[in-house]
């Protein structure tokens, strides 16, 4: 190296070593990516900034209500739906589960037969039906705990489909149950289509669902904590303790979901300092179906425009939802239309 090439070499390290380093820019701003002035430059975060949007969102459940439909909240988007008469029983999908749901849609429900051989013809005229608690309550399902039963099996009324067609009977026993599968017997009544079938548990949802009719593990629910509400048929049970099948809205418990209820509040006054106020539940029927109510002299359907539901969801996010129809432009029931908004 020349002398004059060492003598700029050493200029240029004399003159970097003493540049100051760059100070980043301190912006303040809203850095919540589902409000509607979302700064994605900001790096000093200032939620209280934030301003969102509502958005509305109509819920295709037909007028013959055959469809069950899960949607989630964040995107306000449909993420799964299906035939409710795709499935008959839901098996709790995690590691120490064991709990057995029936398919409330269709109205179903299920009698236990005790201390009688499995091949046995039953009369279902002599049974005694009971249904799942709407709550979502796994220590209050129709089924129970059976694994310390003996000789106990089940016969299920499969209810009814969307044209109102009895769907039929099916028994079934249940072999084993261990941290990675369910086994299984089930047949019709006269013990025609008798199969042994092995449920495998994925613990990536919240149930397996199985047709019974189909003899088929069947892919209904999303992801554990991919969906929030559950827009569906389902059976109600009365203080008089009878059933009733209703048309409404189911949380995901599972997730840990909370609903409050505010009857009195203008929708569009209530904000986030409301939240406090509330006394939140986490019942899967904790929404349900008195958002509507049916005159019988006209046989249609009018929303209950007062009443508001606050949504908790993880991390305290909290949401504002109402329904404001029940009618698509073509004048068709079935068509729940909400309006939702993140405080």
């Amino acid at each position: 190296m020349n002398k004059i090439n060492y003598l700029f070499f050493i200029l240029f390290i004399l003159f970097t070593s003493c540049e100051k380093s760059e100070i980043p820019i301190q912006l303040s701003g809203c850095t919540d990516e589902l409000a509607s002035n979302y700064d994605q430059y900001a790096n000093i975060s200032d939620n209280s900034t934030c301003n969102y949007e509502s958005f509305i969102k109509t819920i295709p459940l037909t007028s013959d209500y055959r469809y069950q439909i899960y949607y989630e909240i964040n995107s306000n988007s449909i993420v799964n739906e299906n035939l409710k008469t795709d499935w008959d029983i839901a098996l709790e999908n995690n590691l120490d589960g064991y709990h057995i749901i029936i398919n409330s849609s269709t109205f179903s429900q299920i009698s236990s037969v005790d201390n009688v051989p499995f091949e046995n013809i039953i009369n279902v005229s002599n049974l005694s039906w009971n249904w799942d608690n709407p709550n979502g309550d796994l220590n209050n399902t129709a089924i129970g705990d059976y694994r310390e039963l003996n000789n106990t099996f089940w016969i299920i009324d499969l209810g009814y489909s969307p044209s109102g067609n009895q769907r039929g009977y099916k028994k079934f026993i249940i072999e084993s149950v261990s941290e990675d599968s369910y086994t299984i017997r089930h047949a019709n009544l006269d013990n025609s289509e008798e199969v042994t079938a092995t449920i495998y548990k994925s613990y990536e949802t919240n149930f397996i669902y199985y047709s019974l009719k189909q003899n088929l593990q069947v892919e209904i629910e999303p992801l554990n904590n991919s969906w929030d509400l559950l827009f569906t048929q389902y059976t109600h049970i009365f203080d008089s303790g009878t059933p009733y099948l209703v048309t409404g809205t189911l949380i995901n418990k599972h997730s840990n979901l909370e609903v409050a209820v505010d009857s009195i509040a203008d929708f569009n006054q209530i904000d986030d300092t409301y939240t406090s106020t509330y006394e939140f539940v986490n019942d899967q029927n904790s929404i349900g179906y008195s958002w509507k109510e049916y005159f019988h002299d006209t046989q249609t359907f009018s929303i209950k425009s007062h009443i508001n539901y606050i949504i908790k969801k993880e991390n305290n996010t909290f949401f504002k939802l109402r329904f404001i129809d029940y009618y698509n432009n073509s004048g068709e029931k079935g068509f729940p239309k909400i309006e939702i908004q993140k405080l």
